[in-house]
């Protein structure tokens, strides 16, 4: 039977195991590109334009794969992760908050890597506080366990990972509240053209309503999205309605097809080996 990076039972797949977890894809994208390194290496190393949902799908596939992948499967997603980043280095071409023109980015940068892994967490807890349920402080610390591997994963050296739960809250408010936050052109050309995509285009910018609703407040005004006292408010009664109704679902139909797919697998294994 192959191993997995995570098992059923642990608090990383519990939580990505709800379908739902899939709003939580815009927040992180967003996040990530307000920081301005991370923004021009997206700009200047992907056919953001011709393939404008690129970035978004191989984020999702990525932690799909990591998240509910077998070994090698997981392993896999990995080196395409470090197979990706290998040749992204640059120099920023214009001052971006307070990086100047000319500072240099490599995506390797385990702090860029930190940065990136960070927002994917951050953005899964928000959502899931929203519109499921708000988890627990015990939930959340344990799954902070798990995202250290995710870590390792990700090629992030242990030293660079907050090493509690505390420590990465800290991490994080300390990065929303900085300026090395600064959402830039090229963040804002990249979100222009993934939420004016051919086809998909309005149904991602649709999707992303309740990441816009969920970002700091400077960032998305930073980023020019419209957001009054009549949005929040219907994002708090779609919530509401959602924390009411999503748990009277059943979980089969609840479930990521990729975790369901996985534990079947697993039970097949098990009874094959009985």
């Amino acid at each position: 039977m192959s191993s997995h990076l995570f098992s059923p039972t642990s608090p990383f797949w519990r939580v990505n195991r709800e379908s739902l977890m899939v709003l939580s894809g815009p927040r992180a994208l967003l996040l990530e590109l307000a920081h301005p390194l991370v923004a021009a290496g997206v700009a200047q190393h992907s056919n953001y334009q011709g393939d404008p949902l690129g970035r978004l799908y191989r984020t999702i596939r990525m932690m799909t794969d990591l998240n509910f992948g077998d070994g090698s499967r997981a392993k896999r997603a990995a080196q395409r992760v470090q197979r990706s980043h290998t040749p992204v280095s640059g120099q920023l071409t214009t001052d971006v908050g307070p990086y100047l023109a000319g500072t240099h980015y490599q995506a390797h940068d385990p702090l860029l890597k930190l940065w990136v892994l960070a927002t994917l967490v951050d953005s899964i807890w928000a959502v899931h506080d929203l519109i499921l349920r708000p988890l627990s402080l015990t939930e959340k610390q344990a799954y902070y366990v798990d995202t250290q591997l995710l870590g390792h994963a990700f090629g992030i050296p242990p030293e660079m990972m907050p090493p509690t739960y505390d420590d990465f809250l800290n991490y994080i408010d300390s990065m929303l509240t900085s300026d090395l936050l600064t959402v830039g052109d090229d963040a804002r050309h990249i979100v222009h053209a993934l939420f004016h995509a051919p086809g998909l285009g309005p149904m991602i910018r649709a999707a992303s309503f309740v990441s816009i609703g969920l970002l700091p407040e400077r960032l998305r005004a930073a980023y020019g999205f419209e957001w009054d006292t009549g949005r929040e408010r219907w994002l708090r009664r779609w919530a509401a309605l959602s924390r009411h109704a999503w748990p009277r679902v059943p979980s089969l139909l609840r479930a990521h097809p990729q975790a369901v797919w996985a534990e079947w697998q697993m039970i097949l294994d098990i009874q094959n080996q009985a």
